[in-house]
């Protein structure tokens, strides 16, 4: 049996990505229809989800659901999990999340804060219970948290972003520790920056200086990396764990062990 082959046994048949309509979202769904899974691909632009689903099933003979969504609305994820009812999802890649403010805490509502909490964490949440329950069940499978390495601390005119990313790492490492011996793998990607038409755009807006010839990271690469590390979990940092014997990946998975065990006593090892 080949790598890929066992790869689509532990989580296929289908793949679900959230925020699939380009940069790093589209760079999962073209290396998980490689690896022979059917993608469900979910975003706000049907038409980019449309070119991609052609490209992938005449390249890679997968099969395609485009759902248009947008995941910052309160009923998303019980729109998005009746949506794929019948299908036996086995991998969610969610990676929905961008920050499109930018800016000091005060010099945006509190309606706007409200949209990204919901597309950050709440619906977050909500797919991880809806589609994690799914994979318990059936003892196999795989959840892959596209998160910023805002998520480590407070960074300025990132309020909101960096205590939403937070919420979705914290949440991705404990499920990955209750999770690990249930057959389901849970890694928590943790990316700097990475060459998308979004970061491209937000450097423009920014007044970045070389910000369309900037080298920076590409998806392709570190969507590779993030599959071969998906099985070791919790949490990968890209790119400080590509190189050496990747301490923060190491630190992060032990502190979870650890703290795990010490809180047991007083809340069960259950």
């Amino acid at each position: 049996m080949s790598a890929f082959d066992n790869f689509k046994q532990k989580y296929g048949p289908w793949a679900l990505i959230a925020g699939a309509s380009h940069g790093v979202g589209a760079a999962f769904a073209r290396q998980l229809a490689e690896r022979g899974l059917n993608c469900v691909l979910v975003a706000r632009r049907e038409d980019a989800l449309r070119d991609l689903q052609q490209e992938l099933i005449e390249r890679y003979a997968v099969e395609v659901r485009v759902i248009s969504l947008d995941l910052a609305q309160p009923d998303a994820a019980v729109r998005l999990i009746a949506a794929v009812a019948d299908l036996d999802i086995g991998l969610l890649v969610y990676n929905a999340g961008g920050d499109p403010y930018i800016t000091r805490f005060l010099d945006s509502s509190t309606d706007d804060w409200a949209s990204l909490l919901r597309l950050n964490a709440l619906t977050v949440m909500e797919c991880c219970h809806g589609f994690g329950a799914r994979m318990f069940e059936r003892q196999r499978g795989g959840l892959v948290l596209v998160g910023s390495q805002s998520a480590l601390g407070g960074i300025r005119k990132l309020a909101m972003y960096s205590a939403t990313k937070a919420f979705a790492l914290n949440l991705g490492e404990s499920l990955w520790a209750e999770w690990k011996d249930h057959g389901i793998d849970v890694l928590n990607l943790l990316i700097g920056t990475v060459d998308t038409p979004t970061m491209r755009q937000a450097m423009v807006k920014l007044n970045i200086k070389d910000a369309l010839s900037m080298e920076l990271p590409s998806a392709s690469d570190i969507v590779t990396i993030a599959l071969h590390e998906l099985p070791y979990g919790p949490t990968f940092v890209h790119p400080e764990d590509t190189v050496g014997d990747g301490a923060m990946r190491q630190a992060r998975r032990a502190h979870v062990i650890k703290i795990s065990a010490e809180a047991a006593v007083f809340i069960g090892a259950d």
